[in-house]
């Protein structure tokens, strides 16, 4: 993690080497592995791929950031180094020799041309916001950010995620959701070489690569939606990784399997249940309070992941990430929840279901289909729920389907469509509270990830203070006191944290390794970058 250091006037120099991030070291090698995906993740621009995992770690396969995240640290990648006196000023000389995959060189203007553009194009899954770059120039090989307020966690949040894109290429890019595959060109590690809608990638590597060696020549990436068979085609050697995290059920068997590896390590990732907090009766705190109460996340934990995950805090943020939050207790008690639908006055029907506002409380739950455990979760939620007269219908559908009606276009203002559905983000939104903040803020520009529309006054005040703090104990202050909102207002249920356990062909390639925020599908996975 980035920290914030207090001495005054203290040059930040964060060194190129690090420390080794590797929790299974390896120096093997291969000519060409297959990797499984769960869904087609488009063109693998950092506009057009579909999620943050595991769309975004192929997109920074292709495109190079300014920095990377290496163990708790964040560590310069294309630049050289990243100094600031104040964490308001960075200054960055890139690194010499660099190239786009095209053969051009990499220059400052190219990273310039890239902050205005993500300015103007805020939108895609890897898109990042740089809207606290107040102005950023560059003098000779070098690049300085001045941002609007000190940031100490400007290096995790923005510097380690914004790919550097190339400007001749992206400078007649009017419309980034088209972008095709011919603007699928970056300075990473691997070149995509083909791609077939639906069907799979080749990455193939980067001869030229100037920041280490790929330690695999080709990457093939096939879809396979269904679960079952991505782990069946694990077994039989048809692939040698699968980006899936592995099922509870599966994961004893697999581990007794002389050729299957599995690397593990703490899952980020959330799953939740979120209200459409726009659509009555779950545009009252106290409806959704009342409806969390009921949901036993201990028992989805034990039955759905069977013991293989952390139950949710109710106040969302994980106990181990950056900030360091509270852990707060439990919600779960039905006869709480019984008492306070009672309260509001929402009485048994003649079929046992609630009438509250003169409407039955019954409701549809989304689904993604090709989730197991989240199917499972979504039957115990109905169940319980039951117990306190609350009628859930699940709905499963795939993945586009229950993101056009959560998520369409990715575009909180274009409103949403459902009463409840489970929902889950990815790693890296629990390791910055700018991110964290996004999942709330009412302003859909603030609140980018606002996929619940929610809106509260004395929230958005908590995020400005949030976000505004200079330093990483002024934010984890504010992030606590977030916490306690979330808990109270319940615009989402966090329910549980799977732990992280995915499985390979150690007998094909056995340089997997774990990184937080990323899994085992990471640069340092696929390239030696103690090379450069």
């Amino acid at each position: 993690m980035y920290r914030q250091t207090t001495a005054v006037a203290l040059v930040l120099t964060l060194a190129a080497c690090g420390t080794s991030t590797t929790t299974q070291p390896t120096r093997s090698t291969a000519k060409s592995i297959t990797i499984a995906i769960s869904s087609d993740e488009g063109t693998l621009t950092p506009f057009t791929n579909q999620t943050g995992y595991p769309g975004n770690n192929l997109v920074k396969l292709i495109f190079d950031t300014l920095a990377v995240v290496k163990g708790d640290d964040v560590v310069p990648l294309l630049a050289q180094r990243i100094q600031t006196t104040d964490n308001k000023t960075f200054t960055m000389p890139l690194r010499s020799g660099v190239t786009w995959h095209d053969g051009r060189p990499l220059t400052a203007a190219d990273v310039v041309f890239s902050v205005e553009f993500y300015r103007k194009n805020m939108s895609g899954d890897s898109a990042v916001d740089v809207r606290p770059i107040e102005k950023v120039t560059a003098d000779g090989d070098a690049v300085t950010m001045t941002l609007r307020a000190p940031d100490p966690e400007f290096p995790r949040r923005i510097l380690a995620d914004m790919a550097i894109l190339p400007e001749h290429l992206w400078k007649s890019v009017g419309k980034v959701g088209t972008a095709g595959v011919d603007k699928a060109v970056g300075s990473g590690p691997y070149k995509l070489t083909s791609y077939e809608n639906s069907r799979g990638y080749t990455f193939t590597a980067n001869p030229a690569y100037a920041l280490g060696k790929p330690k695999v020549d080709t990457v093939k990436v096939v879809v396979i939606p269904e679960e079952a068979t991505q782990f069946a085609a694990l077994r039989t050697g048809e692939i040698q990784m699968s980006t899936r995290i592995v099922p509870p059920q599966q994961l004893p068997a697999l581990e007794k399997q002389p050729n299957i590896g599995i690397v593990k390590g703490t899952e980020f990732a959330s799953t939740l249940l979120a209200f459409n907090t726009t659509r009555a009766p779950f545009d009252r705190a106290e409806v959704r309070r009342a409806l969390a109460k009921a949901v036993n996340v201990d028992d989805l934990v034990k039955t759905a992941l069977l013991g293989q995950g952390t139950t949710g805090d109710p106040g969302f943020i994980h106990a181990e990430a950056p900030v360091k939050p509270d852990r707060l207790p439990p919600l779960f008690d039905v006869e709480a929840a019984k008492r306070e639908l009672d309260a509001l006055g929402a009485k048994p029907g003649a079929d046992g279901v609630r009438v509250l506002d003169g409407k039955p409380m019954a409701y549809e739950l989304l689904v993604q289909s090709t989730s197991t455990d989240r199917l499972r979760s979504a039957e115990l939620i109905r169940d319980m729920l039951k117990t306190v007269g609350v009628a859930v219908k699940v709905v499963s559908l795939d993945s586009d389907s229950v993101d056009a009606k959560v998520w369409p276009d990715y575009d909180v203002s274009k409103g949403r469509n459902y009463d409840l559905t489970m929902w889950g983000w990815s790693a890296p939104v629990m390791f910055s509270t700018g991110t964290i903040a996004q999942l709330l803020a009412s302003d859909p520009e603030d609140g980018s990830l606002n996929i619940v529309g929610f809106e509260n006054a004395d929230v958005d005040a908590t995020i400005k203070t949030l976000t505004g703090a200079p330093t990483m104990d002024g934010r984890a202050g504010a992030a606590r006191k977030l916490q306690a909102q979330i808990a109270d207002q319940m615009p989402f249920l966090t329910l549980y944290y799977r732990n992280g356990a995915y499985a390979y062909r150690k007998d094909a390639y056995n340089g997997w390794t774990w990184q937080n925020g990323s899994a085992a599908l990471n640069k340092f996975s696929l390239v030696d970058l103690s090379a450069s």
